[in-house]
């Protein structure tokens, strides 16, 4: 009972160098990180080691794992952490040049492969201590805004139809194409009619349990339609990659289908007038409207896609 009752010995700055150490996972990494040297880092592991009872940290190869104890601790540590900074950084004197929180936003890959290149670079210019956590909308992520730790600060989303307990407001939007392999039967710049369009088989980013947040499922139920998808995979980016050689289809932002024609492998195809735009906005509960914290995040985004292209193609490749 005596050692629980202080906590093990252990300290913030002990909670805070375990914290860096089952992230970074090296010694010299985390003692570079603090201006100390290796050999007192390596101490403050070995003491952690013998309060957890665990060695949390193994080599494998040429590179440090983390034990099975040591992912579960990692989880810990960082949502107590969290809950210090929350709970001695008031929302008053919110400062985001000297703020250590984590943001957590969750963001439509479609427009997630555009905009966190440009929030990363705002944010190591205007926040550097913050850490930022990404997720894709599933169909819970209205819920994640809801938890009073832990849970989402923002979404960028483009479902159907905003979850009618989250406040939104519009971001962008962008005109959608259709991109097919070169050799498709259908020639390049073929408007599609629904009927057309319907009877392709679709490559999606959202998964088979998400379809129903998907933005074009969405609009095609409106009309008392379905597609089908034969192929959904995770990773926005790689599915141009995956049409030639194929008879597949990707609905896309035009901007960027315009941009992976020009390798001479992919071909455009215009989407069904009905189909034609894709909406974004931000969301966010009702109990982070006025705070100064979840304003100045709300603010930044939207400021960046009012500066920003930020439906240009990152990189000037898909």
């Amino acid at each position: 009972m005596s050692s629980r009752s202080n906590f093990f010995g252990l300290s913030l700055r002990d909670l805070d160098i375990l914290r860096r150490l089952l992230s970074v996972r090296s010694v010299s990494g985390v003692a570079a990180q603090l201006g100390q040297s290796q050999p007192s880092v390596s101490a403050i592991l070995r003491r952690l080691r013998d309060i957890f009872g665990d060695p949390l940290l193994v080599r494998s190869g040429q590179k440090m794992v983390l034990t099975e104890k040591g992912m579960l601790v990692s989880a810990q540590v960082d949502a107590l952490m969290n809950g210090f900074v929350d709970l001695l950084e008031s929302d008053e004197t919110f400062d985001p040049a000297t703020s250590e929180r984590t943001i957590r936003i969750a963001a439509a890959t479609s427009f997630e492969f555009f905009l966190v290149p440009h929030l990363i670079a705002e944010l190591n210019r205007i926040a550097p201590r913050c850490r930022l956590e990404l997720f894709v909308p599933t169909l819970h992520s209205g819920d994640e805004t809801e938890r009073e730790s832990g849970g989402l600060d923002a979404i960028v989303g483009n479902w159907p139809v905003p979850p009618a307990h989250l406040k939104h407001m519009p971001l962008a939007s962008a005109e959608l194409a259709c991109l097919v392999c070169v050799s498709h039967p259908l020639p390049a710049g073929t408007q599609l009619t629904l009927e057309d369009y319907v009877r392709l088989s679709h490559i999606s980013p959202s998964s088979q349990q998400d379809l129903s947040i998907s933005p074009i499922e969405g609009m095609l139920a409106r009309l008392g339609l379905e597609r089908r998808v034969v192929i959904s995979v995770p990773d926005y980016s790689i599915i141009p990659q995956l049409l030639p050689g194929t008879q597949h289809a990707f609905t896309v932002g035009r901007r960027y289908a315009e941009h992976a024609t020009r390798g001479g492998r992919l071909k455009l195809l215009q989407m069904p007038e009905e189909l034609g735009v894709m909406a974004f906005y931000l969301l966010w509960h009702e109990r982070s409207q006025a705070s100064r914290y979840h304003r100045w995040l709300r603010e930044t985004i939207r400021r960046l896609v009012r500066e920003q292209d930020v439906l240009a193609v990152p990189g000037g490749r898909p």
